[in-house]
Parts: C-alpha cells; structure tokens; sequence
C-alpha cells in the first residue's frame, strides 16, 4: 500500500498559513465592498459618545445660565411716527425741500436720520445723560464687568478696580455709542410708519427716551427745512439785485441800437410793410413787362413797314381807325371803278371820284401813320415803366437786406433781454413763495403712537441664551465626538481584525466582568460551559486545524505589548487542550513572569531560567495544578539578560525533550515590539498565536509586530481578539453578531455594558 506524501510540519504550516491569507484577501476585497456608509459610522460614534455629548451640552447650558444671571435686564419701548411723504409743498423750487418723495428710500433715509449724531446729541442734551449713571461710564456704568465686580467683591475675591480716567471727548462719545446701539429704528412695511425702540435697564427711562428721541427728530427736521428756507431766501435775494442790474443793463444795451439803427419798436410792422411792397413791385414789374413785351412785340411788327408795308401790319390793320378808312377807300374805289365804267375818264363825275379816292388814301395813309406812332409810343412807355419798376424793385430789396442784417444784431440784444426778465420775474416769483413758507413751516413727521413703559424685559432672553449655549456645546462635544472617533485607530469590531490586520482570525474573547475579571487564568478549568471558555475552545479548534498535519505540537502566544491579556489565553489555552491530552505550558517571558501570581503557585520553585541555565532537573520544574492534567514550567528567578537563554542550545533541547514526553508544549512569549525574544522562540514553534486588545491596541502598532514576526519566517496560526464586547460593539460599531440576540450571553454568565 503506498503512503501518502507528508510535507514537514514547517512547510505544512506554513502552507496552511497561506492559503488562509489567501482566502483573507478575497475576504478582504468583498470587506471593502460592504464598508458602511460615512454618516453610519458617525452616528455610531455619537451614540457612543452620548452620555459625554448630552455632559457637554449641560455644561454649556449650565455655564450659559450663569451668564445670563449676571446680565442686565433691559426694557423696551416703542414709539410709532408717521413720515409725511406727500406734504404741502407750497416752493416749487425741489432743491429747498429734503427730497421727499414716495419711495422706499425715503423712508431709509428718515430712519437713518433718527439713528444720527444730531438727534442723539438732542436727546443727551435735553435728557441730561451725560450725567446719568447708565450711560456715563465715568460713574461705572459697564453693565456686566461692573456686576461681575461686585459680585466678587461681596465675596471677598482680590479683583483690582478700573481707575483709569476717562476725558471729556471720549466720555461724550462712548455716550452717544451706547445711546445709538440701544435706539432701535424700524420700518414698518407697506406703510409710512416707523417704530423707535429703546433699550434701558429702567422701563419708565426707556419710553422718556423713545418719546424724546421722535420729538427732537420732528424738531430737527422743522429746524432743517427752516434753515434751508432762509438760506434759500437769502440766496435769491442776493440773486435779484443782480438780475436786476442784468436786465436794465441790457435793455438800455437794446434800446441805444435801436435809436442808432432808427428802427421802430416794432420790427415786424416794418418787416410787414417792407415785404408787402416787395411783393406789390413785384406783381406790377411782372406785368410791366408783359405789357412791354406786348408793345414791343408790336413795334417789331410795325418797325420794318415804316414808309412801306405798315398798313399791313397787325397791329394797323386790326386798328378801328385804319379799318374805317380803309372801308372809305374802298368805298372810293368802286365809286371811281363805276364812274370809269359809266362817264369815263374826262367825266366830271369821274374826275370828282378821282378826288374822293386820293383823299381817302391820304386819309387811309395818315391813320396808318398815326398808329404806327401810337405803337412807338405805347413801345417806349412800357420800357419805361418796367426800368422804373426794376429800379423801385432793388431799392426795395436793398431795404429788405438792410433790415435783415439790423435784424441779425438785434436778436441777441433782444434774447437777452428776454432770459434776463425771465430769471428776474422767476426769482422774484420765487422769492415771494418762500417768504410765503417761512410763514406756514410744517415738519415732515409727527408721533401717532407714544412710547408707554414696558412690563418685561425683552433682553436678555435666557431661555433662548441658555438653549443657545446648551445647543453649542452639544455641537462642541459631538464635534469632538468625532474627531476622536477618526483619531480611533483600534479594533473595535471583529471585521477589524481581517481588514486592517489582513490576518486570520482565530476568536474573539469577550470581556471580562465582575468576579470572572479577578481570576481569569483558570476561568475555562472553573467554568467550562461560560462564553469565554467557549471562545478558547474556539481558537484551539483554529489552532488544532492549522497544524493537523504537523508532528511538532508546539503553540507560541505572544501580543504586541504587554497587558493585551495573551498570558491569561495562554494559561486557558492550555487548561483547554490539557482535557484530552499531555499539555506543558511554558513561561517564556522571564522579564515579566505572571504564572505564579495567577495561578496561585510557590515563587520560589525553579522555573524555566533554572532549567535552561541546568541548575534544576526537569522534575523539579514540572509543576501540577489541582484538578487539571496540565503541567506547568514557570519562568523562575528573572535571569541578567533572558535572551541569552533563549537563543542557547539547551533551550532548544528542552523543547525537543518536552514534546517527547508532551502531546503539546504551549510556550508563552514575550510582547513583540518591547523585545525580540518572540522572535527567538518563534524558531521553535509550529505556529505563533497573536493577541490584540479589543479597542486598545493600535493598529499600526499590531502590523509591526505581524511584520516582525513574518519577516523572521515565524508561521502564524491567527489573531485572537481579546476583552471584546460584543453588546458595545454591536450597538455602536455596527457589528451584527448574534451574541446578545440569540441569548449566549445569559446562557453563558457574560456581562457586557449596555
């Protein structure tokens, strides 16, 4: 039959070691996907933090109180004064008022009026503050010092009195401070309305100021408008002796021109007149020349006929005169043409109308000639006429221009003199309203609601104060919550140990309470059935499983520091495994030895120190405990320097000679990061057992003893959790172990803080 192949019990540790870290990482990468929310993890911190929170938040509230006792109760009272924002405005000159419009900024600007140095230093005055104590702090009115003050001096405290004196200056200006910061001013929306509120530590005192402080603000503004209509006054009559020389001096400027000029006052009649005979030469020139181009069309139809053709002109022949005497020459003519037919040549009655028809002609000849020279004449006139109308027509031009250009110099004489009556008669007008003002002055605000004194003090507010402080400090301590809670770098939670430690872990121990707390070493031989033995049998299991295959049963637990309880695992590890087999324990940490003190057993019998150096046998050493198979080496008298025996030969030859006798050695380490003993023994184990305390021991410290250990080639079984609360831990970590739900905690006797 062949047998199966066996690797050494290093290497099979070893290898075991690493397939757990491998499965460790996975577990890890699917850790990392499931990480809680940020704000999960802060509200656990507050809920762990809350009895410390609610702590903080009281003693604010409590130191808030004592504050507010110490503060001067204030009174408040209100006067309401109407703003006129559509007053009588009998000056119609806008820049003499004060800008009242209708406008929210109106309304600003009065309210800030009522919070000036004017209406305050009114106030003072008639009031006398600056002798009175609240405001003068030259009879030490410093509110809550000066309480303060007194307070410790009724109780005898040694508190040195303020004696630096105050000048004059400083003393009316910290006044008109303190009386500016105590006046309130509001404007009430939608409407003309302002409320005036003052603070005083006297409720009658606080409705005198807010009353005096709406009257001396009426009184200012009448004092104002007044000051501002004399000054106005006084301006425009300063202004009218001036225009009034102005306007005379350009008057007579305009009249001199005129009489230079000869020109009448009224230059439009003359400008009238002047254009109306333009136009009448005008017509009469137009129709003069039609007249001439009329005649002179007919003289050049009679001027080529003189002595030849003019009878035969149109003009002569449509002539009436010319007409009729041709008619009787015509006449004539047929009576000489009969004649001649008739009697003949030598006839008498021939020779008679020979006559006739000569004097016709001769007449017919002379009308032709008197036309002719009525056409020359009428030719003549009507150049005439139109010479002279040319001539009038310029000279009347000429007029026309000349006026014009006198026009041109008189335009400005004569604007002047129009805006110079124009400003006059306006400041005049102006200056008859204002003294029309002066007279019915009326002020733009009156007081419609007057300040009655109040009946509780509206400063300071101690519930609010209080709740304020109280609210603050609960900010306070759950900020510091927090940040304590991101300082935290321990195991707070069994996921812990995998994810940051990224080792295995073997079992978490929970803490110890009450009578279980004062003997621990033997709580599993005591109590088998409590929880924490069942978390020992845990981690044996654990342990048993990683070296299965190992013949070297040899088991090292050491921690990072000391008081992280890997002695106490130790012993119950020990006590576990001593049921069922030979089981010697070991004190190896001979710099710190406990075995003795916890378990009850002699100080002065040999240990380990002894045996290794060979001044005691192994029996003498051997060590029994009642009730229990387990066998027990302490580390007897603490040797010069530990290290020495340990690193020596007969250290190892006891481990060898201890398994041939033993199932198990069990050897109990010293911390990692005090010394390197761990790491000397760790070359004769089988696997090392690290224990970290549960919400103690640092992380960064825990990986640079893992680190140590690893990089000394020392096989690791796991991580042992020790002191966990598991009720804590599921309540404000998150942690979902079922160790209070499913009822292991009663069943086993474990106490947990809830």
């Amino acid at each position: 039959m062949n047998k199966p192949i066996t690797l050494p019990a290093e290497l099979r540790a070893q290898s075991f070691d690493l397939g757990r870290m491998a499965e460790n990482l996975q577990h890890n990468s699917q850790e990392h996907e499931d990480v809680p929310p940020e704000f999960l993890e802060y509200w656990r911190a507050i809920t762990l933090n809350k009895w410390r929170i609610l702590a903080g938040g009281l003693l604010a509230g409590a130191l808030g109180f004592v504050v507010v006792s110490f503060m001067t109760p204030l009174y408040r009272s209100t006067a309401t004064v109407l703003i006129e924002s559509n007053r009588p405005n009998v000056i119609s000159v806008e820049d003499i008022q004060t800008g009242v419009t209708g406008g929210r900024e109106h309304f600003q600007t009065q309210a800030e009026m009522l919070r000036s140095r004017d209406v305050s230093a009114r106030v003072i005055k008639k009031l006398g503050l600056e002798d009175h104590p609240e405001f003068d702090p030259r009879q030490g009115g410093r509110g809550l010092v000066d309480r303060f003050r007194g307070w410790a001096g009724s109780l005898g405290l040694p508190i040195a009195a303020n004696d630096t004196p105050i000048e004059a200056d400083e003393a009316v200006d910290a006044i008109s401070q303190k009386f500016t910061d105590r006046l309130g001013v509001q404007v009430v929306r939608l409407s003309n309305l302002i409320r005036v509120s003052f603070d005083s530590a006297s409720r009658d005192f606080a409705a005198v100021i807010a009353n005096a402080t709406v009257e001396a603000f009426v009184q200012a503004d009448m004092d104002t408008q007044y000051q501002k209509t004399q000054t106005a006054h006084q301006w425009i009559t300063d202004r009218l002796a001036e225009l009034k020389s102005r306007l005379d001096a350009s008057e007579t400027a305009l009249q001199v021109f005129r009489d230079q000029e000869d020109m009448l006052d009224s230059r439009s009649t003359v400008l009238s007149g002047a254009g109306k005979q333009f136009e009448e030469l005008t017509q009469k020139l137009v129709e003069a020349r039609v007249r001439r181009s009329e005649a002179e069309s007919a003289y050049e139809q009679v001027k080529p006929g003189i002595g030849k053709l003019a009878d035969s002109a149109p003009g002569v022949v449509r002539n009436p005169l010319v007409q009729k005497a041709k008619e009787i020459q015509a006449e004539a003519e047929r009576a000489l043409g009969n004649a001649n037919d008739r009697y003949g040549p030598a006839h008498p009655l021939y020779i008679i109308a020979a006559n006739d028809l000569a004097n016709a002609r001769a007449n017919t000849q002379r009308q032709t000639e008197v036309v002719v020279s009525s056409i020359l004449k009428e030719y003549n006139a009507a150049r005439a006429t139109e010479s002279a109308l040319e001539e009038a027509l310029g000279k009347s031009k000429s007029s026309i221009q000349n006026l014009n250009r006198k026009e041109i110099q008189l335009g400005p004489l004569e604007r002047e003199v129009a805006v110079n009556r124009t400003l006059y008669q306006t400041f005049l007008a102006r200056s008859k309203e204002i003294r029309v003002a002066i007279a019915g002055q009326t002020a733009s605000a009156r007081l419609v609601d007057v300040a009655v004194p109040a009946r509780l003090p509206v400063k300071p507010d101690k519930l609010i104060i209080v709740g304020l402080a109280a609210f603050a400090g609960l900010l306070i301590a759950c900020g510091a919550a927090l940040l304590f809670h991101r300082l935290n770098n321990t195991l707070n939670r069994i996921e812990d140990v995998e994810r940051k430690l990224r080792r295995p872990l073997l079992a978490a121990l929970p803490v110890l309470k009450g009578k279980d707390a004062l003997q621990p070493a033997r709580l599993l031989a005591n109590q088998p059935q409590h929880v924490y033995s069942e978390a020992i049998r845990t981690a044996s299991t654990g342990i048993l499983l990683s070296s299965f295959d190992s013949p070297r049963k040899v088991v090292g637990v050491t921690s990072s520091v000391s008081g992280e309880g890997k002695s106490t695992f130790a012993m119950n590890f020990s006590f576990s495994q001593a049921k069922s087999k030979s089981v010697v324990l070991l004190e190896a940490d001979m710099r710190r030895p406990t075995f003795a003190r916890s378990l009850g057993l002699p100080t002065t019998n040999p240990g380990l120190a002894e045996l290794v150096a060979g001044d005691a046998s192994l029996e003498e050493a051997l060590l029994d405990l009642d009730g229990s198979r387990l066998k027990i080496i302490v580390a007897g008298h603490p040797p010069p320097n530990p290290l020495e025996l340990l690193t020596s030969k007969q250290f190892g030859d006891l481990v060898n000679i201890l398994l041939e006798r033993f199932d198990m050695v069990v050897i109990d380490c010293p911390p990692v990061q005090l010394v390197s003993d761990a790491l000397i023994v760790g070359r004769q184990v089988t696997g090392m057992v690290y224990v970290v305390k549960a919400g103690d021991t640092p992380v960064p410290l825990a990986l640079a003893g893992l680190q140590r250990i690893k990089a000394s080639g020392v096989p690791l079984f796991g991580i042992v959790l020790n002191q966990h609360d598991f009720a804590r831990a599921e309540r404000y970590h998150g942690e979902y172990s079922g160790f209070g739900k499913y009822g292991y905690e009663k069943a086993y006797g474990v106490s947990s803080a809830r």
